[in-house]
């Protein structure tokens, strides 16, 4: 316990603190008695916390401090009492220098309210307290209900924000007078309950360097309803000064530079869109992914077939077979043996079943093999229509003759197909329409009239 440094006993519903409480606690640093039921501060409360810097006594019913109630704590910096509690028929009124015995020179933060009710502070001669304390007294509380004030004068005050909290009730407010000694923040929604505002009057104005106050500027040069006055300068806003951890700089310079970009809002900007462009891309995937996949590679067949369309390729296959797996047997026993066997030339056909490189993925393979191949083949079929697969390759190979406008596919029906059934399938529907074709006959007898008619289609030219 000797060596504790830090103790918080907040909400404990503390009513008396015995004197000589924390003796031996001669390293502890903070102390937190918030929100219990403390009304009396005794002489010796606090006896022997020298090294004490923080002492916090908030939301307590305080009616009585004693005289020399703090006089122990030599190394205090921060005080926070809150709202006394005085009986209404008392007046609010503490001797500062009687309560410390002499205001502590370290001391740089004492908070103390009244509510609304008037309070007096007493600071003898012979205490006079650190240059730099600041001195809190419920300064918002203080002007609350003050609805017909019309003139507010705050001057020599050690103020360092103006809130909204400070001026929601002066709607009848008609003038300010800003005479601030120390650096001040002004938050933007400061003057949005004065209505009534018409004039502003600053004298010795020196701002926080903070970006919490780089609207003001422009609230001085845009708003046409209050007329604001600098006491001693005719710059305006180009003499203001701020003071931040560079010491003393040019305000309007310093928002120039650190607050013309709203880092907050760009975050959010752009958090926000990169949200929407992955729900897009989920949703995308989820509707239409299939479609999407068929669409990239169709549009690299396109820019791969542009770029050397004017280029003589050299064609690893006479023909790119496309296929149902279902009808993989009529293309190994019929198609193959009337094609590569019969020549010269002899011609080679590209089957995904014999050709596709293994590893490789499959629509890579269908796009790399289609143009590497001298034409496609389509061999349509009922199941061939319900093919997944089977629609990409048509989708590839129609992409493929717009763009070359050459005869490079060929339709074979391998079954009898009603228009009703094509008209589902809009691609093969156009083609038929405007296309010739070939139909599997039904008559043996017609097979080798249909294999020469083939054959002459696949079969290279003089020159190719």
């Amino acid at each position: 316990m000797k060596n504790l440094e830090e103790l918080n006993l907040k909400y404990n519903r503390i009513s008396t603190i015995d004197n000589f409480a924390f003796l031996g606690l001669q390293k502890l640093k903070v102390l937190n008695l918030g929100h219990n039921q403390l009304s009396e501060i005794k002489s010796f409360n606090f006896f022997d916390l020298h090294c004490l810097e923080y002492l916090n006594l908030e939301a307590n019913p305080l009616v009585h401090i004693e005289a020399l109630s703090f006089a122990h704590l030599s190394s205090i910096q921060n005080v926070s009492l809150g709202d006394l509690n005085f009986p209404p028929e008392s007046k609010i009124e503490l001797n500062l220098t009687c309560v410390f015995g002499s205001i502590p020179r370290g001391l740089t933060y004492l908070y103390i309210s009244s509510g609304r009710r008037p309070m007096t502070l007493i600071i003898g001669s012979d205490g006079a307290p650190n240059p730099g304390l600041g001195l809190h007294t419920g300064l918002a509380i203080m002007f609350h209900n003050l609805t017909r004030l019309e003139t507010l004068m705050l001057l020599g005050c050690r103020i360092n924000y103006l809130e909204k909290d400070l001026s929601k009730d002066l709607q009848s407010l008609r003038e300010i007078r800003l005479v601030i000694n120390n650096e001040l923040t002004i938050m933007e929604e400061f003057p949005e309950p004065l209505k009534s505002l018409k004039y502003l009057l600053i004298q010795d104005l020196l701002l926080q360097c903070s970006c919490n106050n780089a609207w003001f500027d422009n609230w001085v040069k845009r708003n046409r309803q209050v007329q604001v006055m600098f006491w001693d300068s005719t710059l305006g806003m180009k003499e203001i000064n701020c003071i931040g951890e560079h010491g003393t700089q040019n305000f309007l310079k310093y928002t120039q530079i650190h607050c013309s970009m709203d880092v907050g809002f760009i975050l959010f900007a752009s958090n926000t869109l990169g949200l929407l462009l992955f729900m897009l891309v989920v949703l995308l995937h989820h509707l239409a992914g299939q479609y999407l996949l068929a669409l990239f590679y169709i549009t690299r067949g396109w820019l791969e077939e542009a770029v050397f369309r004017n280029n003589k390729r050299r064609y690893r296959y006479d023909a790119f077979v496309s296929y149902s797996g279902k009808d993989e047997r009529w293309v190994v026993e019929e198609l193959l043996p009337n094609m590569e066997q019969r020549g010269p030339p002899f011609l080679r056909l590209c089957l995904h079943s014999r050709d596709f490189q293994l590893g490789k993925d499959i629509v890579d393979n269908i796009t790399d093999s289609l143009y590497s191949s001298r034409r496609t083949v389509c061999l349509v079929s009922r199941d061939y229509l319900r093919s997944n697969w089977c629609s990409l390759e048509m989708k590839l190979a129609t992409d493929r003759l717009r763009v070359e406008q050459r005869d490079i596919l060929i339709l074979v029906f391998l079954e009898d197909i009603s228009p009703h059934q094509l008209s589902a399938h809009h691609r093969l529907a156009r083609l038929v329409k405007t296309r010739t074709y070939l139909d599997w006959p039904k008559e043996p007898e017609q097979y080798q009239d249909f294999w020469d008619r083939l054959w002459a289609t696949l079969a290279p030219k003089h020159g190719q």
